[in-house]
């Protein structure tokens, strides 16, 4: 018969003890770790609003003496941090002068020195803090130290850097961010939207190679760079839209350069655009039609009036809706379309009623 192990009663005493004691230790630590973080949170808030009118007079560029910028160098080193994370805040929304005063803030706090250190840090979080800091500061100087985050092993801290390099403006970046958007050695690029951003703030220098990036062999980089001269728009581009057009196999792409050539092409462009929008890709057709009432020629209706009976339903809406645009003789062709009763009838007598809405609207107001 197996032996049978006794606990005595006070081992048992002296074990519940223990864990009651216990219980109490880490009572006593969640309610003083909650109170000091409630205290540094009431003195934080204090210290801002003490501060807040002198932020806002430099943000405002009505610091004409330099004594609200002054007032914010001066804080004591304790409370710097606070300081510094109210003025980043802010920098993230003004431009200009008021927005160079406030980095001045940052650069007598040792904020710049941090940061280019925070650029090589074992931490991913750290060095994309360090970069949207930099960034912030428009530390234009700074710019080849972002470049190479461009290529960094997180993706964070890949967008944060061109993000700031957007900040910067500094156009010689170019090149590397729309590397970073097909990258060798990483399995995700940067994503097209951030890469827009940032060509679209940076100078003219970028220009000549946001043109050449629409010969790129990855799609992702000419959907960008055609994106880019859209959205800038870069009018001496349209040459080069107008030849890729004819060789763009990418739907993605090649809806982009057809948007693009409405915002940098003319008249000379009708006839293409009129071919694109009957494109078997209904993303292709859709940025011809907005190309083509971008373009807002009164031979545009007669290229818009035959889509409003095209099988797609959202073609023949869009199309229905431009056509009201493009003034009365638009209007005029849906009318004769809603008159004659036809498949076309239902989109163009919904662009009708949009519009007659819109006017309505117009009118209250």
């Amino acid at each position: 018969m197996a032996a049978q192990t006794v606990v005595s009663a006070p081992l048992l005493s002296w074990v519940l003890w223990v864990l009651v004691w216990a219980a109490i230790l880490l009572i006593a630590t969640v309610l003083g770790s909650r109170a000091g973080r409630l205290w540094r949170e009431h003195r934080d808030a204090q210290l801002l609003g003490e501060l807040r009118p002198a932020m806002l007079e430099v943000a405002s560029g009505e610091d004409d003496d330099a004594s609200a910028l002054h007032r914010l160098t001066a804080v004591p080193a304790h409370r710097v941090p606070v300081v510094d994370r109210a003025v980043s805040a802010m920098l993230s929304k003004v431009r200009g002068e008021p927005a160079r005063a406030l980095a001045r803030v940052l650069e007598a706090h040792g904020r710049a020195q941090w940061a280019i250190r925070g650029l090589s840090s074992h931490s991913a979080v750290h060095r994309a803090h360090a970069a949207w800091t930099l960034g912030l500061m428009r530390a234009r100087e700074t710019a080849p130290r972002l470049v190479p985050l461009l290529q960094d092993r997180s993706a964070d801290v890949v967008v944060a850097a061109a993000r700031a390099l957007a900040l910067l403006g500094d156009g010689s970046a170019a090149r590397a961010v729309l590397r970073a958007v097909a990258p060798r050695r990483r399995p995700r690029g940067l994503p097209s939207w951030v890469a827009v951003e940032s060509l679209c703030a940076f100078d003219d220098s970028a220009a000549p190679v946001i043109e050449a990036a629409t010969l790129h062999p990855n799609s992702a980089v000419r959907h960008v760079a055609a994106t880019v001269i859209g959205a800038r728009p870069l009018l001496g581009a349209a040459p080069v839209v107008r030849e890729r057009l004819a060789e763009e196999t990418d739907p993605r792409t090649l809806a982009a350069f057809v948007e693009a050539l409405g915002r940098v092409g003319g008249p000379r462009d009708l006839p293409v655009l009129s071919r694109f929008a009957r494109h078997r890709d209904e993303t292709v057709a859709l940025a011809a039609v907005e190309s083509l009432e971008r373009l807002g020629l009164a031979s545009s209706v007669a290229a818009l009036a035959p889509l409003v009976a095209d099988p797609r339903p959202r073609l023949a809406e869009r199309a229905a809706v431009a056509l009201t645009e493009l003034g009365p003789a638009g209007r005029d062709r849906l009318r004769d379309v809603v008159a004659a009763e036809g498949s076309a009838a239902l989109p163009a007598n919904y662009a009708l009623q949009l519009t007659a809405m819109r006017s309505a609207g117009h009118g209250v107001d």
